[in-house]
């Protein structure tokens, strides 16, 4: 892919040894961001022989780790300037997009257990045995350094770049990544006017997400939005496929949304059943809240037919619209 190089909009971010290093948006052919790449020089000790490290780093839109490059003359090494072999390149690649790591969490100065006795195990002390089996024999802390700096403060600051720069077209190419935290990142960052100009995207992320991703999608749309038809058909088609927290969750967001239409009214008497209780009150409470004379009789031959009881609090506004209708409300069980 060809990419605009220009440094526009390149930050610099700090690393934890006091150096810096700036970071590039680099653009695909329609002009949106694609990827960031940061040249990485940054000084590594290994049992007291201290040298730098030179490679470029590449993360994604939302700053996830992707891969890195190395310059052919300035191979990655071990101890005793042992060059990398490829299968110590492969490993260092998982290591750096490994989010479950013990030995990052640990403190560089415990990372091996201090001995009296020169080079035990390579070092100046002992790899500690758990630390051992998730890095690189003899590149300890070439493993730790980098494992930091890609995961590190620059993170946030792709994040953040990358929110500044969001339209709907970022907006697309970030959702069509298809991946659970590119999704996570869209409805944690979008504005009320982002999920407005890009509902119809954040819906579709809905129905091929896992988990509670669509649960914590709708608490995210904002109240107003779940007015229009759009919404509305999608939660028509979608919602008998939903758990029941994202269900919930649905209601919950409907009840101040005012006029709903027949069709919605009608949708939900219809998901009525003796199965579910708490929701069927839910559903009884949003409906009698938007309700016509033909609805309402609708609603109310429902639960006489399927035999569903009714919660005090409902029969109460039933009888209360009732004064209108004058149905037959004897045959209604109550909870």
């Amino acid at each position: 892919m060809r990419y605009d190089h220009q440094e526009r909009g390149a930050f610099e971010v700090e690393m934890d040894n006091g150096g810096r290093f700036n970071v590039i948006a680099l653009k695909d052919e329609q002009g949106l961001i694609d990827k960031y790449k940061a040249n990485i020089l940054a000084p590594v000790c290994e049992d007291r022989v201290c040298y730098d490290v030179n490679l470029i780093f590449n993360w994604n839109l939302i700053g996830e780790f992707v891969d890195f490059e190395v310059f052919s003359k300035e191979p990655l090494t071990k101890l005793d300037h042992i060059p990398f072999s490829p299968e110590d390149y492969q490993r260092l690649q998982g290591i750096l997009k490994n989010q479950d790591l013990n030995f990052v969490k640990i403190p560089a100065e415990e990372l091996v257990v201090k001995s009296d006795k020169p080079k035990l195990d390579g070092y100046s002390g002992a790899t500690k045995e758990t630390v051992k089996k998730e890095v690189i024999e003899g590149a300890l802390y070439t493993c730790y350094t980098l494992w930091h700096i890609a995961n590190g403060a620059v993170v946030d600051s792709i994040k953040s770049h990358t929110v500044n720069a969001l339209n709907a077209d970022l907006v697309s190419k970030i959702a069509k990544q298809k991946s659970q935290t590119a999704n996570y990142f869209l409805i944690n960052h979008l504005d009320t006017n982002g999920f407005k100009e890009n509902i119809a995207t954040i819906l579709n992320s809905i129905t091929e997400s896992k988990g509670y991703f669509s649960k914590n999608a709708i608490e995210r749309i904002p109240e107003d939005l779940f007015g229009l038809s759009l919404v509305q058909d999608f939660i028509i088609i979608n919602y008998s496929d939903f758990d029941y927290y994202t269900q919930k969750a649905i209601l919950s967001k409907l009840e101040n949304v005012s006029n709903l239409p027949p069709t919605l009214s009608q949708f939900f008497i219809d998901q009525l059943s003796t199965e579910s209780s708490f929701s069927n009150q839910k559903i009884i409470s949003l409906v009698l809240k938007n309700i016509d004379k033909s609805i309402f009789e609708t609603l109310v031959e429902h639960l006489n037919t399927n035999a569903i009881p009714v919660s005090e609090e409902n029969f109460v506004e039933i009888e209360k619209r009732n004064e209108e209708h004058l149905f037959n409300l004897k045959t209604l069980e109550k909870l």
